[in-house]
C-alpha cells in the first residue's frame, strides 16, 4: 500500500450530513452535536443557530443535558432546558442566547464508548415529543455503524503495517494475519455504503494478494472472479463455514454456496479447498 493511499474521511462530515438529514426530517429545529475529545464533548457542527454562543463549547461528563448523555450513554429529553432539576446548568448562558427551550440528545455509541452526541433543540413553547427523540436516536444508531466500520479498517490497517515490519520474518503466521486482514477489507467494503470508501478498501485488499505464481498466461486471462465471488472465497480461505460467512457478508448460506459455485465452474475446480488454492495460484487471494 502506498502512503497515504487510505485516510480515515473526516467524521466530522459523517455529523455534518446527519445533522442535514434530521433537519429535513424535524422542522423548524436546531441541531447541533460533536465527537469526544478525550473525555470531554466539543461542539462543532451547527445548523439553524442564530449566534454563535454554542460553538466551540466543551462539555464534560455529568454537565448539562449533553453531559448527561455522555455520561450515561442514554438518550434524554427536556422540555425546559434552563428550568429542569434533571440537568446541571453550566451551559444555560449558551442555550439562553440561542432562545433554546425543549432540547433532545442523543449519545453515538460504539462498542460501549461514547463518540459523538446529537441535539435537537426548538425555541417556540410546543414541547418535543417522542417522535424527535427517536429520530435522533435512529440518526445515532447509523452513525455509529460507520464509525465502527471506519475503526475496523483502522485496526486491519495497523495490523498489516505491524505485520510488514523489517524485523518480522515472512512465516505462516505473519500470512494467516494478511489473509484475514484481506478478507475482513473485502468483508467491509461490501457493507460500506460511502462508494468511494469501498473503492479505496476493495484497492487496499487487493495489495494483499500476491503476483501470480507464473499460471499460464491463457488460463489466467480467461478468469475472472465477480466481487462477490472473490469476497466468498476469502472468507472460505479462513476456514469460515456457509453460514460465518454468510454472516460476515451479509448474505444468505444458499447465495454463498451459489457464488463459489460459479467460482469452482470458472477455476476448473471440483471443491472449496481446490478453488481457494486456485485462487491463490492466479495472485486472487493472499
Amino acid at each position: 500500500m502506498t502512503k497515504n493511499e487510505y485516510s480515515r474521511p473526516d467524521d466530522r462530515e459523517l455529523l455534518r450530513a446527519s445533522l442535514r438529514s434530521l433537519s429535513a426530517a424535524i422542522r423548524p429545529a436546531v441541531l447541533f452535536g460533536g465527537l469526544v475529545d478525550g473525555t470531554g464533548l466539543r461542539l462543532s457542527e451547527f445548523l439553524g443557530t442564530d449566534t454563535a454562543s454554542l460553538h466551540k463549547v466543551r462539555v464534560e461528563p455529568g454537565s448539562g443535558l449533553g453531559g448527561r448523555v455522555l455520561s450515561q450513554r442514554r438518550p434524554f429529553l427536556i422540555q425546559d432546558y434552563v428550568g429542569s432539576d434533571a440537568i446541571t446548568h453550566e451551559h444555560d448562558f449558551a442555550v439562553s442566547h440561542e432562545r433554546l427551550r425543549s432540547m433532545a440528545a442523543a449519545p453515538v455509541v460504539v462498542r460501549g464508548k461514547t463518540r459523538s452526541v446529537l441535539y435537537i433543540a426548538t425555541r417556540g413553547e410546543a414541547p418535543l415529543g417522542e417522535r424527535v427523540l427517536n429520530e435522533a436516536m435512529g440518526a445515532a444508531a447509523a452513525i455509529a455503524v460507520e464509525m465502527n466500520i471506519r475503526d475496523e479498517v483502522d485496526r486491519r490497517l495497523a495490523m498489516m503495517a505491524e505485520a510488514r515490519q523489517p524485523e518480522q520474518s515472512f512465516d505462516s503466521t505473519w500470512m494467516e494475519h494478511v489473509r484475514q486482514a484481506h478478507a475482513d477489507l473485502r468483508s467491509l467494503a461490501s457493507r460500506v455504503e460511502d462508494a468511494e470508501l469501498a473503492a479505496q478498501l476493495e484497492r487496499i485488499g487487493g495489495h494483499l494478494a500476491p503476483a501470480p505464481s507464473a499460471p499460464p498466461i491463457a488460463v489466467h486471462s480467461l478468469v475472472r472472479l465477480t466481487p462477490r465471488e472473490l469476497d466468498v472465497l476469502a472468507q472460505l480461505a479462513l476456514g469460515c463455514s456457509y453460514e460465518e460467512t454468510a454472516a460476515r457478508l451479509a448474505l444468505k448460506p444458499v447465495t454463498v454456496k451459489s457464488y463459489l459455485q460459479n467460482a469452482m465452474v470458472k477455476l476448473s475446480v471440483h471443491n472449496r479447498m481446490e478453488a481457494v488454492s486456485a485462487a491463490r495460484k492466479l495472485g486472487l487471494l493472499p
